[in-house]
């Protein structure tokens, strides 16, 4: 709606997880080497976990994509064993049961226990990211996941795994689990500086050639959002609609405000 009216060739701040909207500010980076050095020369399982809205799965997705390989997304794990074991089958498509045998936990294991063996003699070591993993209530789902690392042919285990999840998730792991973690890092807020260059990141991906948020105006944006990505982007762009709906050539500290204040009401009338 407002595109044209800034010159900008698309929306700045939709949701996504692609990581081609991956910006490296240097909190996430350093997050993304301590996990990738974690998955790559370390046996056990990694961690991320923040609050709702850092940036989480887009920054799990980034790893993966930067990691290459064969990969697996869960983004709902709170399922009984059986249904997890199978939509792994699904995601990394390892053959199905001989004919005539029913699909069961036991079927399952072998499926991908073959086919982790046969991808990691290709040089692969295929990674699962399992996400919003605070959900895991079940003890049985989460020793599927510990019995999935027990898979070896070359020494470490045949697959990688990322643990994505809300702070609670510290809670909810399994303690032959938690001893096993190589990495565990806090995704937290973003810092006055990083929602700037973040705002301005996303902004200059669809055309800005010029700031449009002015340092008091960032400050303002970084104070309402609590510096999270998510809330960010939903502030920016109501406060680029309040800028185009009032005639201005850049939103103002006034923008955010009316933003805040409307994105606010939302939350509360939910």
């Amino acid at each position: 709606m407002y595109e044209e009216h800034f010159g900008l060739s698309g929306r700045p701040f939709g949701e996504t997880v692609a990581p081609s909207a991956y910006l490296a500010l240097s909190s996430r980076e350093t997050i993304l080497r301590r996990l990738r050095f974690g998955l790559e020369h370390n046996d056990g399982p990694t961690l991320l976990f923040g609050p709702p809205g850092a940036g989480k799965t887009l920054l799990a997705r980034t790893l993966a994509d930067a990691m290459g390989g064969p990969f697996a997304h869960l983004t709902f794990p709170e399922m009984p064993a059986a249904d997890l074991l199978s939509t792994l089958c699904d995601h990394f498509d390892p053959g199905k049961p001989a004919h005539g045998e029913p699909t069961t936990l036991g079927s399952s294991f072998r499926q991908l226990g073959i086919w982790l063996t046969e991808t990691n003699a290709q040089g692969n070591r295929p990674l699962l990211i399992v996400d919003e993993a605070q959900l895991i209530h079940d003890p049985n789902t989460f020793e599927v996941i510990r019995i999935l690392l027990n898979f070896t042919s070359l020494g470490p285990p045949d697959l990688r795994l990322l643990l994505v999840g809300c702070p609670e998730v510290l809670l909810r792991l399994p303690a032959n689990l938690t001893d096993r973690l190589s990495a565990r890092c806090l995704l937290g807020p973003l810092t006055e500086s990083e929602t700037d260059d973040y705002i301005h990141g996303r902004l200059s991906a669809v055309g800005a050639r010029e700031r449009f948020f002015s340092r008091d105006a960032i400050r303002a944006l970084h104070l309402a959002a609590d510096g999270l990505p998510r809330r960010l982007n939903r502030l920016a762009d109501l406060a680029l609609l309040v800028a185009y709906a009032e005639g201005l050539s850049q939103p103002n500290v006034r923008s955010v405000d009316l933003a805040s204040r409307e994105l606010d009401s939302e939350y509360l009338a939910a």
